[in-house]
């Protein structure tokens, strides 16, 4: 009985593993996925509002700072820095040609256009455990450092907050 048990043990502990187990191509094709899925959406409703951009964020996540055009936001201990620059003449996809310009190391970079909106991912590895996750919406975008287990749901909500963006 004590064999039967072990053995038990061990397969939930596997299929536990196996299922925490994920590949960067697996993230990011639940990255593209999720983020294009958010770009088409309708924005969701503001509900923070810091210098002169009303935007949106988890319930979880909360403003720990504000600086000129940054906005820092911590979730679960994770920090993201919300940066914003509205400058139309510079057009909507500045920040991207800007953050896709300083590094030629883009595992991803994708774009999205739709209803005079731009908008895109980026994501490259830093080192052997983290990516640089950047999301953005025209004048907006949000980046962090993550681990490989939390690449789409991060982008996913960072798009959030990106898309939902709007200057008072």
């Amino acid at each position: 009985m004590k064999k039967f048990s072990l053995l038990i043990l061990l397969l939930a502990l596997s299929a536990v593993l196996a299922a925490c187990n994920t590949t960067i191509e697996e993230q990011r094709d639940k990255t593209l996925e999720e983020v294009e899925a958010v770009f088409n959406a309708d924005p969701e409703r503001a509900n923070e509002e810091a210098q002169d951009l009303e935007f949106h964020i988890p319930y979880f996540a909360e403003v720990a700072e504000e600086a000129d055009h940054n906005i820092v936001i911590e979730k679960s201990n994770e920090t993201y820095v919300l940066f914003h620059h509205l400058n139309e003449e510079a057009g909507q996809d500045a920040i991207y040609t800007m953050t896709e310009a300083s590094s030629e190391e883009w595992l991803v970079n994708e774009t999205f256009e739709a209803n005079d909106q731009f908008g895109y991912v980026l994501l490259r590895q830093i080192d052997e455990e983290e990516y640089e996750l950047v999301t953005g919406v025209n004048h907006v975008k949000v980046t962090t450092v993550t681990d490989l287990q939390n690449i789409a749901d991060n982008a996913e909500w960072m798009m959030e907050t990106a898309r939902s963006a709007q200057w008072k």
